[in-house]
């Protein structure tokens, strides 16, 4: 009902069919009576008038008498016949007008009471934040707007469904599961020929994306009224598009979690921009998809890929190279439909009807960009840019946080290069040069004439020989030590148990380890615990002069890993070598710490002369 803006209209009566319309001289009925008042006795002494003045003298005295009596005895009973019978004429026009006037007050009340429960439940709608709750408040929302004794919602097929119910028996809940099984295979509601009372229950398909993903169900105790269907109507609707903005919201949330797990969890480059591709792909429903990353010659190398690909073409691009070329240089997010044969460049688009690429950049310089396709030429829309774009900022993320441990790891390799240099040559190149001196006295020895200084050389011999067998054992601790560990190979426990066997055949050093469990850590934590523990071992076999080290890997009560080396060698003062390197590639106590810290960790150090020492590292999983 539309009202306009102004002075407010007088009230109109609207005649319905088979029904008299209102008199257009119809007013007020106290009016209408007072006018009444006024001309009904001019009209009565009109009437007396006439008749004695032009009826009575036309006879004699009978006629007179006669005349008298039939008009003053016929006048009064008409009179008040006649005005009597109209009033009861506006009296009952008066009644319908104010039956019809209650009958439509009645129902705008039922009306406003309708949308005030739609728009309750529609807030309710608004303010839901899960897919849950969302499910929560049209079970009840609905049963209450719509009047019905309850309500089910079914969401995705057998075997992997979400159903909610309010206020149904069991009886009835499995009855709304037959009609939503029912209605996934026939891709439209039930006809009255369904089992129960079809004619009391209401149902809708809910419809995500353009395809059937479940089904709504109220039942009620008496076939609905169309005030109730079109409540149903509108509240079945409004559930459909709210639910499926909160499960793309979750599904959202969902897909950044893994995408920032992956990134935490895998160190290798190539795996981790295939596993962030397929994640990216999946959210926007691409069948094919591709990162590229730009070389230090400004080509686009296809670095991952996924999807029906023609690998007869080159996987390198440049700047400005059909439409990856173009996305990339313009470093904007783009979507293209209908792509011709000049945009169809590289392996990624070779089949594309559309493409949408997402750049991959930091403030300073271009990375490279994420292009996904897909057959149907009008398969990707703009409104999806703005989750991509943040998808892709983690693939720059994860690039660039690649890019800055790969050169902490060139730098470290360096370090440890310049370190093993130094160890060698203030250990083992020493030894060796002082044995050379050795050697040359005691050559010098054995040349005295009559054998005077056999006996020297002999004793210097022996203190040779014992300096080069240090020596020879620091390299062999050396080599140990530098060998490589493949922690993904073997996993983190059964490397370190072997790591324990070898070492202590190498350096006849009794070894326990004790397993407690371990929690599921990232590769990189696992690298920085290994790496402690391969040192603190280090230590043992070069400073300690230990029989025997324990070794402890286990889980901390706040879901930590943790490793602990003990062992009952000879001790020293922490704070006189807290920043020295400790053996050949080795890490000094203080770079130790930080390596834990930088994971979250925490690294602990006790020792003292002639106690032994304790090292222990934890890293959060």
């Amino acid at each position: 009902m539309a009202l306009r803006e102004g002075a407010p209209e007088t009230p109109r009566t609207r005649a319905r069919p088979g029904q008299e319309a209102p008199s257009p001289l119809a007013g007020s009925l106290y009016q209408q009576i007072k006018l009444a008042r006024i001309w009904f006795p001019l009209a009565i002494i009109g009437v007396v008038l006439v008749h004695q003045l032009f009826i009575v003298p036309l006879g004699g005295a009978r006629w007179q008498f006669w005349a008298q009596l039939l008009f003053y005895s016929l006048l009064g009973p008409a009179a008040t016949f006649l005005t009597l019978d109209w009033i009861a004429a506006e009296v009952r026009r008066r009644e319908r007008a104010q039956a019809e006037l209650r009958s439509l007050y009645d129902e705008l009340r039922r009306s406003h009471a309708l949308l005030s429960a739609i728009q309750r439940v529609t807030e309710q709608f608004a303010a839901a934040t899960d897919l849950d709750t969302v499910l929560s408040v049209a079970g009840e929302g609905i049963t209450a707007a719509t009047g019905a004794r309850g309500t089910a919602i079914l969401l995705g097929r057998r075997g992997f469904r979400v159903t909610h119910t309010h206020g149904l028996e069991p009886e009835e809940a499995r009855d709304a599961a037959l009609r939503n099984d029912l209605l996934l295979r026939r891709g439209e509601p039930l006809g009255p020929e369904a089992q129960g009372r079809p004619e009391a229950v209401l149902s809708a398909a809910l419809y995500w994306g353009g395809k059937l993903e479940g089904s709504l169900h109220s039942y009620f105790d008496a076939p609905p009224t169309p005030e109730q269907r079109e409540s149903f109507r509108i509240l079945a609707s409004e559930f459909s598009a709210v639910a499926e903005a909160a499960r793309s919201r979750t599904r959202d949330l969902l897909t950044l979690f893994e995408a920032d797990r992956s990134i935490r969890a895998e160190g290798n480059l190539e795996r981790l921009l295939e596993t962030l591709l397929t994640q990216t792909m999946r959210r926007a429903d691409a069948r094919a998809g591709g990162v590229y990353l730009a070389d230090e010659d400004g080509l686009l190398q296809l670095r991952a890929s996924h999807g029906a690909l023609a690998p007869a073409q080159p996987g390198a691009l440049r700047l400005g190279e059909g439409f990856v070329g173009r996305a990339a240089a313009e470093a904007e997010p783009r979507v293209a439909h209908h792509l011709g044969a000049t945009e169809r460049v590289g392996p990624v688009l070779a089949r594309a009807g559309s493409a949408l690429s997402l750049p991959l950049r930091t403030e300073e310089e271009l990375l490279g960009c994420v292009v996904l396709a897909h057959p149907d030429p009008e398969h990707f829309h703009e409104a999806n840019l703005p989750f991509l774009n943040l998808l892709a900022g983690q693939v720059s993320l994860a690039v660039r946080n690649a890019r800055a441990y790969l050169q902490s790891e060139e730098l470290a390799i360096a370090e440890e290069r310049a370190r093993i240099a130094r160890e060698i040559h203030d250990g083992v190149a020493q030894s060796l040069a002082f044995s050379a001196l050795k050697l040359d006295l005691v050559g010098r020895m054995l040349a005295q004439p009559g054998g005077a200084g056999l006996e020297k050389a002999a004793a210097e011999l022996e203190a040779t020989k014992k300096t080069i067998r240090e020596a020879i054992r620091e390299v062999r601790r050396s080599i140990f030590a530098l060998r490589p560990i493949d922690l993904e190979r073997h996993g983190f426990v059964e490397t370190i148990r072997r790591y324990v066997d070898d070492y202590a055949q190498q350096n006849d050093i009794r070894v326990q380890l004790t397993v407690q469990g371990l929690p599921k850590l990232t590769a990189k934590s696992e690298a920085v615990l290994f790496r402690i523990f391969q040192e603190a071992m280090n230590n043992v076999a070069k400073h300690a002069r230990a029989r025997h080290v324990a070794v402890t890997v286990g889980k901390t009560c706040d879901a930590c890993g943790f490793i602990e080396v003990t062992d009952d060698g000879q001790g020293f003062d922490p704070t006189l070598v807290s920043d020295r390197v400790t053996s050949a590639g080795g890490l000094g106590l203080k770079q130790m710490r930080e390596r834990v810290q930088a994971r979250g960790g925490a690294f602990e150090l006790t020792s003292s002369p002639g106690q032994g020492t304790r090292v222990y590292a934890s890293v959060p999983e």
